[in-house]
């Protein structure tokens, strides 16, 4: 499994390099609504295939989450529009297989991103790009089956992940800076027992390096407080022990091919996933992910 800082190496080569920016800059500007300043560009937050391998398959929708770099090479941060028109297209056909507005999303504090939701209809080579963005961005789409993460339709997979009462050799179960999150009181298997719906958010808070990093999982926390009690969350840790430097990586991460993070999977009553939210999230999308296992 490729390493996810190397991940990371290779996402930040998408948009210059410059994966850290932006974390703590403050809230856009909303007046705009399509692209207003010459010189954007669409800057990839998924492994498209050319710096890693790509996470799209063909055949259903997939989620491809983008930032706008500015012509100074930066994400654009203040001005950033509300939406962005984006057009993909097969590279060998120049079919076009999606057009139409993607609306920003991101939580105050956070670059803002646009996930473009589509179906790729086959394997091979894509563009996307829009008006007045300079150049397109190019991505592969892969075979289904080909890569072991889940998809809307599988079932849920079973792993015993840390718990309060047995953190399982992780440590810590959770790098919530406020401490441990309450979403470690079930491992996953236990809560995939349960008759209700359930919900999984593979993160590390306090290691993630992304320009898009959001509070992926106080939003959550939030969020599962408001849920019945039919519900099971779970949050699971990435690493075995950081805080000593041993970034090896807990079982869950291979259980559900992640060579990334955060991951976040939904299942039904019956433990059918109807939600997957993978790379950056925010409220609007946990919400919508959520709803999904309705």
């Amino acid at each position: 499994m490729m390493g996810r800082r190397r991940i990371l190496v290779g996402l930040a080569g998408t948009a210059g390099g410059l994966m850290l920016v932006g974390c703590g800059a403050h809230q856009a500007d909303l007046g705009l609504t399509t692209v207003g300043s010459p010189g954007m560009s669409l800057g990839a937050r998924f492994a498209d295939g050319f710096v890693a391998p790509t996470v799209l398959v063909a055949g259903t929708a997939q989620r491809a989450p983008y930032v706008l770099i500015g012509s100074d090479g930066w994400p654009v941060v203040d001005g950033a529009p509300d939406h962005v028109d984006l057009v993909v297209r097969k590279t060998d056909t120049s079919e076009v297989v999606f057009s139409g507005q993607v609306t920003r999303h991101g939580e105050p504090g956070v670059t803002p991103y646009y996930p473009l939701v589509f179906a790729p209809p086959a394997v091979g080579a894509y563009s996307v790009g829009g008006p007045g963005l300079v150049g397109d961005h190019r991505f592969r789409v892969a075979e289904q089956g080909s890569m072991a993460l889940v998809q809307v339709g599988d079932p849920m997979r079973p792993v015993d992940t840390p718990t309060i009462d047995d953190d399982r050799g992780v440590r810590p179960i959770c790098t919530r800076p406020g401490g441990t999150c309450p979403l470690h009181a079930l491992t996953l298997t236990e809560a995939l027992d349960r008759p209700g719906p359930t919900a999984l958010l593979v993160s590390t808070p306090q290691f993630c390096q992304m320009d898009v990093c959001g509070p992926a999982l106080e939003v959550l926390v939030d969020r599962a407080a408001q849920l019945d009690d039919q519900w099971s969350v779970v949050h699971a840790e990435v690493y075995v022990d950081p805080m000593t430097g041993d970034f090896t990586l807990a079982p869950v991460v291979a259980v559900y091919g992640l060579n990334f993070e955060p991951s976040l999977v939904v299942a039904d009553r019956s433990g059918v996933v109807t939600g997957v939210v993978h790379f950056t999230m925010d409220d609007a999308e946990v919400v919508e992910a959520l709803r999904s296992a309705a």
